[in-house]
This record gives structure tokens, C-alpha cells and sequence, in this order.
């Protein structure tokens, strides 16, 4: 009787790349630009007219900074409160519309990585809208939770989770699902994912430059990078 051939282990998994994921974003978006130009200049926009609609608000508190009559401290009461509810209900608008636009980017992101073409169009889809929006709440409504407990636990959240949106975007997951299949990435790959919240806050910081013009840069080359760390997270190939 022939003894059975003791098995061969096959390769070890390769651990994320940090470097292959700034790479990539890199040349993707070179290879790319008006796509990822054009889906970003919607959500610069968006954040310029909000900067704008603002100014009136920020007008009226440099005038009433010091009133000096008990008239003007009545009338600047009451302009401060028309303002602050206008300014208020202006930029849950704007944050609104700005929420929808960045899906664009996200979208083409995640298509580019499998190999698909980006479009400007991907920003008309409404695919797993739905479970986005839902998880998009629960996931801030964790964090404004953890933060209210003691800040420590939403950081926490906030970074467990934050693979979440793509999770919906890209596999159709409903949120706790999502939530869950971030929480096993991100937990067993925490010094990239820190690696990740790092890069991607300096790039997004850097966007704010200004008036946000340089988000038409930053803001593809940060989504393309945060996919590439997700499809590696997900022991994915990237194409």
C-alpha cells in the first residue's frame, strides 16, 4: 500500500498594501480624469453655493457683535434667529445634496476596479439607494451614540464600520449586513485600516484648501484608494 503525498499549503495570503492602493488610485485616475473630474466637480459645486448661501448668516453675527442701544439688541435677537434657522435648514440641504453627489464617485470607483469603464451617468443610479440612505443614518446615528456615551466608543464605530457604504454599494448588502462585514475586514486588518483613516483624512483635509477647489483632485484619488484597500481587505484582485 502506497503512502499518500503529505499536502502542499499553498501560498500565504498577501497582506494589504498600502502602497499598491496610493499606485493604483494614482495611475486609475490618470488613466481616468474627466469621469472623476466631472463627478467631482458636482459635489465642489454643491459645497461653493453652500460656502455662499452661508455668508448672509455669518453677516449678520459680524453686525450684531456688539449692539449697543436696547433696540438694536432686539432687533439683532431676532435677525440672528431668522438667520440661524435659515442657515440651518440651507445647509441640512446642501449636506443632503452633497451626500448624494459623492455616491457618484463611489460608484465609479467601485466599477473602475472590476474593470468598468467609469461614467459620469453612474451618478443617475438609484441601485441599493435605498439601503445606503438606511445605513448612512444608523451608521451616524452609532456614532452621534457612542460619542454622547464617552467620544471613545464612536471613534470606534466610526472606525469599524467605515467599509459599510461600500459593502451596500457594491453587494447589494442590507445595512446590518454591511455593518457586520466591516466590522470582520477592518478587525482583522486594523493597522491598514488605521493606515487608511489616516491617508484618507490628509487627502480629504487637503481638499478643503482653497474654498474646496482641490476636492476635484482629492476626492477621486481618495475614494479610488479607499476601494483598492477595500478589495484587498476582501481578498480581491483589482483590475
Amino acid at each position: 500500500m502506497s503512502e499518500s503525498l503529505p499536502s502542499v499549503p499553498g501560498p500565504a495570503p498577501s497582506k494589504p498594501s498600502v502602497s499598491a492602493a496610493i499606485s493604483w488610485a494614482f495611475d486609475t485616475f490618470k488613466q481616468n480624469p474627466l469621469p472623476f473630474i466631472a463627478l467631482a466637480a458636482v459635489v465642489t459645486v454643491i459645497q461653493l453655493i453652500q460656502q455662499v448661501a452661508s455668508q448672509p448668516l455669518a453677516e449678520v453675527v459680524a453686525d450684531c457683535s456688539d449692539p449697543q442701544t436696547p433696540g438694536q439688541v432686539s432687533a439683532c435677537a431676532a435677525a440672528l434667529g431668522v438667520a440661524a434657522v435659515a442657515g440651518l435648514a440651507v445647509s441640512i440641504a446642501f449636506i443632503v445634496l452633497s451626500f448624494f453627489a459623492t455616491i457618484g464617485v463611489y460608484r465609479a470607483a467601485l466599477d473602475v476596479s472590476r474593470g468598468i469603464a467609469p461614467e459620469f451617468t453612474v451618478i443617475f443610479k438609484t441601485d441599493n439607494l435605498g439601503r445606503y440612505i438606511v445605513f448612512s443614518l444608523a451608521y451616524i446615528g452609532l456614532i452621534v451614540l457612542g460619542f454622547i456615551l464617552c467620544i471613545i466608543p464612536g471613534i470606534i464605530v466610526a472606525f469599524l464600520l467605515q467599509l459599510g457604504p461600500f459593502f451596500v454599494l457594491d453587494r447589494g448588502y442590507r445595512p446590518v449586513e454591511a455593518m457586520k462585514a466591516s466590522y470582520a475586514v477592518v478587525s482583522k486588518n486594523v493597522g491598514p485600516a488605521i493606515i487608511l483613516v489616516i491617508f484618507s483624512g490628509v487627502v480629504t483635509l487637503l481638499g478643503s484648501a482653497f474654498y474646496g477647489i482641490l476636492t476635484l483632485l482629492t476626492l477621486p484619488f481618495a475614494v479610488l484608494f479607499i476601494v483598492h484597500m477595500y478589495r484587498q481587505f476582501n481578498g480581491e484582485k483589482v483590475v
